[in-house]
């Protein structure tokens, strides 16, 4: 296991043709340290039937890939990056559009730092960031089918793209990118095609040269997307707000589950038959592991050695059980990342976790005084100032930033709460029938919750994360349990028990049975109130008493708050209409019952966040 923290160096320096990552413990294969990526991935070459769009590799990491894409038995080129596009039917930037839009798309370089790539006319334009998943060379964005003049810009990842290209009979890819089964697709059959994908996306289609153009997100927002309209009737699209901040009079996040089209407008494509609140789930939890299995091994594919982050939760250490045959079956590596305090609850349980599964564990230990550090960063990236989502995307920050340099993807346990219950103030529902409401309520804000942090904090340092449990399917299939089966009751069904009871035995008691913890409370006991000293530090009794008048819009209600705020306003100034703040200022504010747990602050009672971590079957 290695330990990094605010005072010891994470990697050392490598001589330049060492092609390893040092650590305490690791060597993983991976470019040499001290070489830019901009050498590693240099020239063009043309691909038959597509825009040259592809990047070579130096022979040895060429060799290398063919190899590991050999063992694996298939390829495949996921894209995680940033996109920008703009429609411009009236021509209103025909004359800079190119020149712009990469200055533009520069600003979400971080999502993207391998490589950049553009192609328009005057109707329209597509810019491109790129995360290179070790095999580039199919993968180059934006792919453009020169014969149709059809075009794609793509993030994302699409698990089925094999699947479609078999039922619809679309023949060979002209590249090795899940993302060119959206253009073969939207050349088929049209924008009715987004209903049968399963992935994580948020994609632009041309068609026609310019003349058809097609937006979409994926089912609950996990990549994010937005759409603003600016001059001349131009409409962009952007993976980050900040790419068209300052080019668009209104900016709106594009709602997820939904696609667009000039003529259609938006459409609603996602529609699971539990989304009501008159549905009543009927089934026990006896078919959801098997489901679980499934998407944790279809989004197990990729070309490179996948990590996990290991909170020290119940719900990842679920992925990683599931996990570690998958990858025994392969003779791959597992490696695992945590971030907290040392003596937290998360650093505990990761490190029995860890030691029960036999992982390469990987810890980033942080002090209070680091993590009020990086707050101008984290809001940057971010692109809030709501305080909860903050918090809680401090320590994903520093979990991020040690997770890319030894991998380039991971899986996280995002999501399962908003399909479990899993929140201590369920712990309040008077009955089934408000907790199912109360999921469907959380489930639809998960897009600007939980997967903007986990995409945001990520993606800031190139990382690609992966959410297995917000797989369509196990979405279905977790939804349609019985929500009476996901009441809280005492200390014998403890929140979230029927996930626990799937996986007792296999798991170790301390950490199945342990109490449910934000990851900004259970990373540390004391820090948070650190970070709220801090942020009151830094506003004055005058700035805060002119808070009203500063801020119409969500007004700042403690100091901490308006701290993030100035922040915020520093990079998006007249962007704080298009933030989503909770009711209440928690997530547990906006429930139809009065909540004992939380408030605007945070946990009313953080000291049984270090129970639960005993040993004790179902302790608080």
């Amino acid at each position: 296991m290695s330990v990094v923290n605010s005072t010891s160096p994470s990697w050392t320096p490598c001589p330049r043709r060492d092609w390893r990552l040092r650590s305490n413990k690791t060597q993983t294969k991976f470019r040499p340290l001290g070489v830019a990526r901009s050498e590693i991935y240099g020239s063009s070459i043309q691909l038959e039937g597509c825009r040259g769009y592809i990047s070579n590799l130096p022979l040895v990491l060429t060799q290398a890939a063919q190899g590991y894409m050999g063992r694996r038995g298939f390829r495949f080129n996921p894209e995680m990056c940033s996109i920008l596009a703009c429609y411009d039917p009236n021509g209103a930037f025909a004359d800079n559009r190119e020149t712009l839009m990469r200055d533009l798309s520069a600003r979400m370089r971080s999502r993207g730092p391998d490589g950049s790539g553009y192609y328009g006319n005057e109707k329209f334009g597509l810019a491109h960031e790129r995360l290179a998943i070790m095999d580039p060379e199919g993968g180059k964005q934006p792919i453009v089918y020169e014969d149709a003049k059809y075009s794609v810009c793509a993030n994302g990842e699409i698990y089925n793209f094999r699947q479609l290209q078999e039922k619809y009979e679309l023949g060979t890819a002209k590249t090795g990118s899940d993302s060119e089964v959206l253009l073969q697709l939207f050349k088929l059959i049209g924008p009715e095609f987004v209903k049968e994908l399963n992935g994580i996306f948020g994609f632009v289609c041309v068609g026609d040269d310019g003349e058809n153009i097609l937006a979409a997100r994926d089912h609950c927002g996990i990549k994010p997307l937005y759409i603003g309209y600016g001059k001349g009737g131009s409409i962009w699209f952007a993976s980050e707000l900040k790419a068209i901040c300052d080019q668009c009079e209104t900016i709106e996040e594009f709602p997820a589950g939904y696609y667009w089209t000039p003529v259609s407008g938006f459409v609603k494509y996602y529609r699971p038959e539990w989304d009501s609140d008159d549905y009543v789930g009927r089934k026990d939890t006896s078919h959801v592991r098997e489901v679980l299995t499934q998407a944790v091994r279809e989004q197990m594919m990729s070309d490179v050695p996948i990590g996990l982050l290991l909170s020290g939760g119940l719900d990842s250490a679920v992925i990683s059980t599931i996990i570690k045959p998958m990858l025994e079956e392969t003779k791959q590596q597992f490696i695992t990342f945590t971030v907290g305090q040392e003596g937290s609850p998360d650093i505990t349980a990761a490190r029995m976790m860890s030691e029960h599964l036999g992982t390469d564990h990987h810890e980033y230990l942080f002090t209070s005084e680091e993590a009020c550090s990086i707050i101008p960063d984290v809001v940057y990236h971010l692109e809030t100032y709501e305080p909860e989502l903050i918090r809680s995307a401090i320590p994903n920050y520093f979990l991020a930033r040690l997770a890319s340099k030894y991998v380039k993807v991971v899986l996280t346990g995002e999501g399962s709460d908003e399909l479990f219950a899993g929140y201590l103030y369920f712990r309040d529902a008077p009955n089934s029938t408000a907790i199912h409401k109360e999921l469907r309520r959380i489930f639809h804000h998960l897009h600007n919750v939980n997967c903007q942090r986990a995409d945001r904090m990520t993606m800031a340092h190139g990382l690609e994360a992966r959410v297995p449990f917000l797989d369509p399917n196990v979405i279905d299939a977790v939804m349609q349990v019985d929500p009476e089966l996901k009441r809280i009751e005492g200390e014998n069904k403890p929140e979230k028990h029927a996930l626990r009871a799937l996986f007792d035995g296999e798991i170790p008691d301390p950490v199945l049975w342990r109490t449910k913890a934000m990851q900004c409370e259970g990373v540390g006991l004391n820090w948070v109130d650190d970070l709220q000293a801090f942020c009151a530090a830094h506003v004055t009794d005058e700035e805060f008493d002119k808070a009203t008048t500063l801020y119409k819009i969500n007004p700042p209600q403690s100091k901490e708050e308006m701290y993030y705020r100035k922040i915020f306003e520093s990079h998006y100034q007249n962007m704080d209409k298009f933030v989503h703040v909770w009711d209440g200022g928690c997530r547990a504010g906006g429930a139809a019952w009065q909540n004992q747990a939380y408030t605007r602050f945070g946990l009313k009672d953080v000291a049984q966040l270090a129970k639960g971590i005993e040993g004790v079957r179902g302790a608080e």
